[in-house]
Formats: structure tokens, sequence, C-alpha cells
């Protein structure tokens, strides 16, 4: 059984239960759960040796569609939180910590709408100085429309993994703060960082231990072709744009 049916066989059981006179909502238990995997899908952070997903959720609803989930609220965020845990395990995702989430009310949602917030967030970070590591997509602005659509080309045993460059500037290195974490010892905590400028992306060194290369070539900034060979010491990478 997926993750997905064991969810909603748990809240059906749920509301048969004794809330079921209490329940009546628009907003179904599986609509959630899917919007909450759509979170998790589209905000991916890539690594060499694996994919790190968001493990803190936020649902807001509507404060009428919110009322109908307030007696089983508890037991459905807990349920959500071991739906979001198994679904990363089926798809080999990793998650810094155990999945939370949070179901609360904002009268700016719509009736019958659903917005979720996900970030990546680690409570042994956060004791030492407070921060909290996001996810790429979750930190990245929106691009500009006209830009053409790029993505880095990362090589792993599995084959070729693909990075959406989805904003107009981004990090990369070895430090779980940067928006693209590239686990390989030869990659430095913050190693480059590329930036949309003058309709091009541009890879600029940030004084990294190993060096920043295009094409075998070392560069202290250059201006990215659909092509170019990228290495982060020694780590190689191919630029493709269009």
């Amino acid at each position: 059984m997926s993750a997905l049916s064991r969810f909603e066989q748990f809240m059906e059981n749920l509301v048969e239960g004794s809330v079921a006179r209490f329940f009546r909502s628009p907003v179904q238990p599986a609509e959630i759960a899917k919007r909450l995997e759509r979170a998790m899908e589209s905000q991916q952070t890539i690594s060499v040796r694996r994919v790190i997903v968001p493990n803190v959720y936020r649902v807001f609803l509507n404060p009428l569609d919110y009322a109908a989930f307030q007696p089983i609220r508890v037991e459905m965020e807990r349920e959500m939180a071991v739906y979001l845990s198994e679904l990363a395990n089926e798809r080999n995702f990793t998650m810094l910590e155990h999945p939370k989430v949070q179901l609360a009310e904002d009268s700016a949602v719509p009736r019958r709408s659903i917005q979720v917030i996900a970030e990546t967030a680690s409570t042994s970070q956060q004791g030492k100085d407070d921060t909290q590591v996001m996810s790429m997509t979750s930190q990245l602005r929106t691009p500009a429309q006209s830009r053409a659509r790029a993505l880095l080309l990362l090589q792993t045993p599995e084959g070729p993994h693909p990075i959406p460059l989805e904003s107009t500037q981004l990090t990369l290195g070895r430090g779980l703060s940067n928006d693209v974490i590239l686990e390989d010892t030869r990659v430095s905590r913050h190693h480059a960082q590329l930036r949309y400028k003058n309709r091009r992306f541009w890879l600029t060194d940030l004084g990294s231990t190993n060096g920043t290369f295009v094409n075998g070539e070392p560069t202290v900034e250059a201006a990215l072709r659909d092509s170019d060979v990228i290495s982060l010491g020694g780590l190689e990478m191919i630029f493709r744009e269009g």
C-alpha cells in the first residue's frame, strides 16, 4: 500500500468515528496530502549523493474550511507528517529531520483553497546560530519571464541529474546554507555563485580552495554558454540553456 493510500485510509477511519457528525468541509484531506506532495516535489535541494526535501510544512486554510478540521487537527498533523516521511522514503528523498506539519487558518486564503509553505530546517543548526536551512526553490526569487530556461546537469552514479536554475542569483557549495548543496569534499563550503545579468548567466568563484573552471580553464568570473562544462574543484556539471 502506498503512503497516500495509507493516509486516505487513516482519514476515512478517523472521519467515520466520533467526529463524523462535525466533519463538513469542501476541502478533503486527500487534497491537502496531494498539495503537500507537490510542495515536496517542487522544492528539492540536489546534492551529489542525495536529494534533500523540506521537513517543515505549514498548511493554511480559510477559517471556515479550517473549522471543520479543528476537532481532528492534532491527529491530522501527526498523520500528515507520517505520510510525508513514508513518501520521502518511497522516492529516496532525504529529510534533515522527521517532518513536522502545522495546520492553520488564514483569512487571506480563499474558500476551498489550500496554501502550503515548505522549508528545510535543522533544529541543531538553529540551536547554534539561530539560522534555518531553506530548500533551494523556497529561497529563490521569481526569474524574469523573458529568461530562457537553464539548468545544470550533475553527473551522478545514477546518471545525469538536472538542477533547474530558477533564480537570478544562487550559490553553490558544500555548506547547507547554499541554494545548491554539493556534498563533495572537493567543493568548498561556499564555492561559487551564479548570477543572471545582461541576458546571460555568469559564474563567479567565491574564493574556493580548489578553484572554479569552465571548459578546463580556471576562472574568477565567466559568462556561460550552452554546453559549457563547469568544474568546482573537480566536480563537473554541464550548463544547459535553451
